[in-house]
């Protein structure tokens, strides 16, 4: 990731702005952001772009926010991030299929302009500390790094998580949580359902991070979840990082 550039945020919701703009500025040093989502009108309008400012005051970042025009297909999120020469892209996501069909942030996974992060959205108002789950793939040092800035930004813990199917497993998954996070706690699990363990992680810490291809396909995530405290808890945020190609 290099330093000064700008990130892109394209929230889904009014409601989810504030949060998704506080994650681009606490997970990165970029200079500016970019909001890109459905227009803010109204007394609620304004009082979320107003929010949006403090936050940008506070870590003394410009956040630029571009109501009504978000980009609707992978191509026009393309078009956008080399626009503005992005280094992270990111993207609201919620984990379960609508109508069948893939939502915008699943296909921009596919082949991402630059990095990138899905959030489902939470709360970071019961933020306990964040949680990375370590996985051996590209995607895990992203993950991991901004995972630990957050947890830096926001003063609380950051945690490493690796499960393994049995004790053999053990050693290699220390020395992996270790190398890439050396100053985290790391918890190892054995023999737990990976879904299962997100699950709790995610619940437990109120943040969870995880890289797009490590040990859980992100369709699995998706489709495994529907209906339990990571698809729909509230409290519970969620980040899902890809590296760019």
């Amino acid at each position: 990731m290099t330093h000064g550039r700008a990130t892109v945020v394209l929230y889904r919701t009014p409601h989810s702005a504030p949060l998704m703009v506080s994650i681009a500025l606490a997970s990165l040093d970029a200079s500016v952001v970019h909001a890109h989502g459905p227009a803010l009108h109204g007394l609620e309008g304004e009082d979320i772009a107003a929010t949006i400012e403090a936050l940008a005051e506070a870590h003394d970042r410009e956040v630029r926010l571009w109501d009504g025009d978000a980009p609707v297909d992978a191509a026009g999120v393309d078009r956008l991030a080399g626009e503005v020469t992005a280094e992270m892209l990111i993207v609201e996501w919620q984990p379960r299929m609508v109508g069948g069909e893939e939502d915008l942030a699943r296909r921009v996974l596919e082949a991402p302009p630059c990095d990138l992060l899905l959030v489902r959205p939470g709360s970071l108002s019961r933020l306990e500390s964040v949680t990375v789950a370590v996985g051996p793939g590209p995607n895990a040092p992203l993950a991991a790094a901004v995972g630990q800035r957050m947890a830096h930004v926001f003063g609380v813990e950051a945690r490493a998580l690796r499960g393994v199917d049995d004790e053999s497993e053990i050693e290699n998954a220390q020395y992996l949580c270790t190398e890439l996070m050396p100053d985290a706690h790391s918890r190892i699990e054995v023999g737990r359902d990976v879904v299962n363990l997100l699950v709790e992680a995610a619940d437990e810490s109120g943040l969870l991070a995880l890289g797009a291809t490590e040990d859980l396909p992100l369709d699995r995530l998706g489709v495994r979840t529907v209906g339990t405290r990571l698809a729909h808890r509230a409290d519970a945020t969620v980040l899902v990082g890809r590296a760019e190609p």
